[in-house]
């Protein structure tokens, strides 16, 4: 990826927000975004209230978001941020591989919906572009 240096003139990295319930992933992915020089973790949340408050309290670009969190399912977080007028970019992030699925959560406002099947490229890909 490119690095967003000063000297270079790029702009800031791209704040990233992970909600997911599996702590395991969680740590994983957090450890490939840091060593992404052009995005900054900004760490991981386990519910969608901590989601929605996080987005709303900091200067997140992009939420990965899990469908499954352990108070409710990620579509009642994208449309609380809808509602809200949220300008993040959310990415549903799901083990759940369905064309149906991925429609749905677009209709919701997701940028992007990556599936969990270890494919990081394909998430850090969505990262850097919604």
């Amino acid at each position: 990826m490119t690095d967003p240096s000063p000297s270079n003139g790029a702009s800031a990295p791209r704040r990233v927000l992970l909600a997911d319930n599996s702590p395991d992933l969680a740590e994983a992915l957090g450890e490939i975004i840091r060593m992404e020089p052009a995005l900054a973790f900004l760490g991981h949340v386990r519910t969608g209230a901590e989601a929605f408050e996080r987005v709303q309290a900091e200067a997140v670009d992009v939420l990965v978001l899990d469908l499954g969190l352990e108070d409710c399912n990620g579509f009642e977080v994208l449309e609380r941020l809808d509602r809200a007028g949220s300008k993040a970019k959310v990415i549903v992030h799901t083990g759940y591989a369905s064309n149906e699925l991925a429609a749905h959560a677009k209709r919701k406002g997701a940028a992007a919906f990556v599936v969990k099947n270890g494919d990081i490229e394909a998430l850090l890909t969505a990262i850097h572009t919604v």
